[in-house]
């Protein structure tokens, strides 16, 4: 019988992290897209490689914290210009 191979599965996250409650202090970038009136892949490629406040990287995507909301706004400016659906 051939030896078992190690598992090449990331660790999980915590579940502290990925519970869904309305009592959480943080949101996730689906969240606060629509709160500031972004896209949500156009504001994830904003904060991509930036050191924003109250903005932390997990496994799973972005943690961030509730009471940020205001300095993100004036961060990361105004929505870019949703464009136009390309022609075939």
């Amino acid at each position: 019988m051939p030896p078992q191979k190690a598992s090449k599965s990331a660790p999980k996250a915590d579940a502290s992290e990925k519970a869904r409650s309305g009592n959480r202090d943080w949101m996730s970038t689906s969240e606060l897209a629509t709160k500031i009136g972004w896209r949500e892949h156009a504001l994830r490629d904003a904060m991509r490689g930036r050191d924003l406040p109250g903005v932390r990287r997990t496994a799973f995507g972005y943690h961030i914290e509730s009471s940020a909301l205001d300095e993100l706004t004036t961060a990361l400016g105004t929505a870019p210009v949703k464009p136009n659906a390309a022609r075939r």
